[in-house]
């Protein structure tokens, strides 16, 4: 038997109920050998976006192997499909809701099955907690060397939401708000290879930020350049444009949220 691959779970179950435990017993009866990370629990309930864009960020820091479960279903027990999906030696079991949205992008055509040999999964199948019954168990058996061709067949129509896209003009760079952390961090769409594509000959303070009707001023870089409680914007661990206030919160402060437009310019044609 090759060895035990990792298993890293997402999900929306907080800690408070013991649905993250119990998934983690099923995997251990399967592979007592397996080792199980916690990736993130504390997905805002059914945010399917907001755990779409975790695993973009997550996803290329785990060994090439690893298998991801991630459970933000809120349509669990309804005629959604369960599915695994192969990515760069990498798999990812969730439900077909768009939660592989970001990591597809770019890469639509993966392998991946929809999961229906119930030889996989517990028995009976809740219809209200396919973490348990479905997802852990086949992750489980993913990590004992189950090839993916036997937990169903193959499918390449994939659920996914649309991507926001940066615009790109002569005098601006005009994005959205993607991601809210838990610090109130606004993280954008707009990263850094953007910024130096559209304007490599402009430095970080010869630009200015907008989010919303907010100007936040050029781009530092850390969020204590800024004084206390004061907003900068900087380019954060996934080089994507945040906007943050400097020990307190960005979205509160600042009113806005995910889909707030975000714009960068020149200091020179700012009006």
């Amino acid at each position: 038997m090759p060895p035990s691959r990792l298993i890293a779970l997402m999900s929306d179950f907080g800690l408070r109920d013991p649905f993250v435990g119990i998934m983690k017993g099923v995997i251990l009866g399967i592979n007592p050998s397996a080792l199980v990370v916690d990736l993130c629990h504390e997905i805002e309930p059914g945010d399917t976006r907001g755990a779409a864009f975790a695993l973009r960020t997550a996803l290329p820091y785990f060994p090439e192997s690893t298998i991801f479960v991630v459970v933000v279903d809120p349509g669990v027990g309804t005629k959604r499909r369960a599915i695994a999906v192969e990515l760069d030696g990498r798999i990812v079991v969730a439900p077909d809701n768009g939660v592989l949205s970001w990591v597809l992008k770019g890469h639509p055509s993966q392998p991946a099955v929809e999961l229906t040999n119930s030889k996989f999964f517990l028995s009976p199948v809740s219809a209200t907690f396919h973490g348990r019954d479905i997802f852990a168990p086949v992750a489980a058996h993913l990590s004992n060397g189950v090839p993916l061709a036997e937990f169903g067949p193959a499918v390449d129509d994939l659920t996914t939401f649309p991507i926001p896209d940066v615009s790109v003009g002569a005098e601006s760079l005009q994005g959205e708000v993607v991601y809210i952390d838990r610090f109130g961090n606004l993280v954008t769409n707009i990263g850094r290879q953007e910024l130096e594509g559209w304007r490599r000959d402009l430095l970080a303070e010869e630009v200015n930020v907008r989010v919303a009707s907010a100007e936040i001023g050029g781009i530092h870089e850390s969020y204590g350049a800024a004084p206390l409680g004061h907003v900068v914007a900087v380019f954060g661990s996934a080089e994507l444009l945040e906007i943050a206030v400097n020990q307190g919160n960005a979205a509160d402060s600042l009113g806005v949220t995910v889909g707030s437009n975000v714009s960068v310019y020149r200091l020179a044609i700012r009006r």
